[in-house]
């Protein structure tokens, strides 16, 4: 019987709707092809909202994942311009999650926390911190503030390991390590674009030789317009292909793990 691999997939939305400043996106100009850059310019075109496209390219292949929407953006607007996404997003079938700006304290996260659900008008049971920023009192603070499990956890940005597989039970929280992150797999990776399926097929193969059940793979609505980060399409398509994995949200991939008792204590 063939093992099954389930790949929690995952999507930060760290922009607000109207995306950065234009000097912001002028400033990083080099991560875009030049017909997007000219659209900026001449249209105001925002490239880091990327939510339509990435439902689309989910939805041709049948997969749902998991959206962490920030409660507060950097410019001081909020979630409520992301009301029509997360609406068609719950109605998809898609999940919300909270994309936690900090998690220092318990009455702060659970403002974070009913922000987002005021909007989604659905009970949030995922979280991330941004930035990764948290340690070992936030995940406490986060389980305390009502979340089922976290993913902000990564031990290893520099390779594929184990170490960022499977899941941890810490305290009552489930937390999924994130195996992959597309930012990553460009920096500390310095992975060609043209190689990006070499690294998920590495991780895929690393994870099937010591019988992990659970990946997580966390790729920035941002990104899917800039070089590198346009390979997401690509991958999606190429992870739906294979018969021994299924993409899953993270709630599925937290059922899954109790269901089977994957998670190590830690």
């Amino acid at each position: 019987m063939m093992a099954m691999l389930y790949l929690f997939m995952s999507h930060d939305v760290d922009w607000p709707r109207h995306g950065p400043s234009i000097s912001h996106i002028m400033a990083r100009k080099d991560r875009f092809d030049s017909d997007i850059i000219k659209k900026v310019l001449v249209e105001g075109y925002n490239p880091y909202y990327n939510i339509p496209e990435i439902m689309e390219a989910e939805e041709r292949v049948g997969v749902r994942s998991t959206f962490f929407f920030r409660p507060t953006y950097d410019d001081g607007s909020t979630v409520i311009v992301y009301e029509d996404d997360i609406k068609s997003l719950v109605n998809g079938g898609w999940e919300i999650g909270v994309h936690l700006n900090n998690a220092d304290n318990i009455e702060d996260i659970l403002r974070q926390k009913h922000a987002i659900e005021s909007i989604a008008r659905v009970k949030c049971l995922g979280s991330r911190v941004h930035y990764l920023k948290v340690n070992e009192e936030g995940l406490l603070n986060i389980y305390k503030a009502g979340f089922l499990y976290d993913s902000s956890l990564v031990f290893i940005k520099s390779d594929i390991s184990t170490r960022n597989m499977g899941c941890l039970l810490k305290r009552g929280l489930v937390v999924f390590p994130i195996t992959l992150m597309d930012a990553y797999i460009f920096t500390y990776m310095k992975v060609d674009e043209g190689k990006v399926l070499n690294i998920i097929k590495k991780m895929i193969n690393t994870a099937l030789a010591v019988n992990i059940k659970i990946i997580t793979i966390l790729w920035h609505v941002g990104s899917v317009k800039m070089r590198g980060g346009r390979m997401y399409f690509k991958v999606l398509e190429y992870l739906a292909s294979c018969d021994d994995i299924s993409i899953v949200k993270g709630i599925e991939a937290f059922n899954i793990a109790l269901e089977e008792g994957l998670c190590r204590e830690a």
